[in-house]
């Protein structure tokens, strides 16, 4: 949705300031006196099982705060990460058709990264005093400072990543193969479960991982390495490429899985086993699977902690979930946004606004709350998902995404380099494989030399 006229939006706010009226509210002057009500757009991603979270938080604030201090959010856009890095793109390039660029949105750095370097954003350190942001978590904060060592994201809940396991296939292939859990603890038990998986399956996928570049960086810093030297991917160390192996492998192998898009999607088919998400991604797990047959089930899914290397020094994982970002635009909408953003990120609204989100709140104060009743009232998945999160918030590490300029590309490169790479070799092995060679032979002659292509 584009950006409204001036008008069309002063108007849009007088009726979103009346309709909260109407519903037993009494209205007060706008902010700004004769200017009238400010209206502000909004992107985002969706957020929450069920109703979408974040829109949900913004009607509570335009029949609270917002309707005392004359301010309307418009939620505009509710579309996927991927849909708003596009658009992102689209506006910092100034594409022909490209979108009106909305007063605030929820974004990625890599997203929000290209805008900064046009002035298009508004660094938050301008809207905060140093005591208001003594208030939140320091490493989410710090994670927000990715140019300049300004505030361009501002966390309103932040996520990790886990290992998101179907639990009704698990234990019917646990009971009949001895396979246990323990095993899904660890990159390489992943990996030898996998095997374990499609021979037992006679050749069924057991895993995927959503993002393997997210993946490759946790995995570098478990075992102490910098997954960035210079500016670029730290190739020259050997945990770059035993990570890359555990990736390329089984996926070449027909175990894991080679889809550019969420794990949810294969899950909901049956069509995998386990995938490593975003811990907001329990937000939208099926009830029910269909498999390609038409036949379906109810299964259960279970959360468990990120994967980490065998003998790692230190358990890590990335740090996920878009801050708030806020487009250049006048002072008196840009402070309208900053009220908002300080409403949204209030302990009491934070923990409210993330219940069911797979997100943790923002705020020391709100931190400690969620530490006391971490899985009151909770049940099924999402008992399991904030006992994995009380626990990966006690034991690892939270790596931060880099704030490199051309992060995105390098992501984009890596993801689509090894994508591409492993679907070609999967062809060559099953051919190789079906000339009757042995598993070892046919591996060796498909994947002579694939690493030293990758890294060309």
């Amino acid at each position: 949705m584009s950006r409204l006229p001036r008008g069309a939006r002063r108007g849009l706010a007088v009726l979103v300031l009346l309709l909260a009226g109407a519903a037993g509210f009494v209205l007060v002057r706008a902010q700004g006196g004769p200017a009238g009500p400010v209206i502000l757009t909004l992107w985002h991603n969706p957020t929450g099982h069920g109703q979408d979270a974040l829109s949900a938080a913004v009607e509570r604030f335009n029949r609270s705060l917002g309707r005392e201090r004359g301010i309307a959010v418009l939620v505009a856009s509710v579309a996927r990460a991927e849909i708003i890095h596009e658009k992102l793109l689209s506006i910092a390039a100034e594409e022909p058709g490209a979108p009106e660029a909305p007063d605030m949105v929820v974004a990625y750095p890599k997203s929000v990264l290209p805008l900064i370097g046009r002035g298009r954003m508004v660094p938050l350190d301008e809207r905060f005093t140093r005591s208001e942001l003594a208030a939140y978590v320091p490493s989410f904060i710090e994670a927000g400072r990715i140019q300049g060592r300004k505030l361009w994201s501002f966390p309103i809940g932040r996520g990790t990543e886990c290992l998101i396991l179907n639990r009704t296939l698990w234990d019917r292939f646990a009971e009949a193969t001895g396979a246990s859990l323990s095993e899904l603890g660890t990159l390489e038990g992943l990996a030898r479960a996998a095997a374990k998986y499609h021979q037992w399956t006679n050749g069924r996928m057991f895993f995927m991982v959503d993002n393997p570049f997210n993946l490759l960086q946790a995995a570098m810093a478990q075992m102490g390495e910098e997954p960035f030297v210079e500016g670029r991917l730290n190739t020259a160390s050997p945990v770059y490429e035993r990570v890359w192996r555990l990736l390329f492998e089984p996926a070449a192998k027909g175990r894991a899985a080679i889809y550019r898009g969420y794990g949810t999607d294969l899950a909901r088919a049956g069509m995998i086993l386990c995938w490593t998400s975003a811990t907001a991604g329990v937000s939208f797990l099926p009830d029910r699977v269909v498999y390609p047959d038409n036949t379906s089930e109810p299964v259960e899914f279970q959360i468990l902690p990120f994967p980490v290397l065998e003998g790692c020094k230190e358990k890590v994982a990335i740090l996920r979930s878009g801050g708030l970002s806020l487009f250049r635009s006048d002072r008196r909408r840009e402070a309208a946004a900053a009220t908002f953003l300080k409403w949204l990120t209030a302990p009491e609204e934070n923990l409210r606004y993330i219940q069911g989100t797979g997100y943790l709140p923002v705020t020391n104060r709100a931190m400690e709350t969620a530490r006391r009743t971490w899985g009151e009232g909770a049940s099924g998945v999402w008992a399991s998902c904030v006992e994995t999160m009380a626990l990966m918030e006690r034991e690892y590490r939270l790596l931060p995404q880099s704030p490199l300029p051309d992060y995105g590309e390098m992501e984009l490169r890596y993801e689509g380099r090894l994508r591409e790479l492993a679907a070609e070799v999967r062809d060559r092995y099953r051919k190789e494989t079906a000339e009757e060679r042995t598993e070892e032979e046919a591996w060796r002659r498909a994947s002579e030399g694939a690493y030293e292509r990758f890294l060309r």
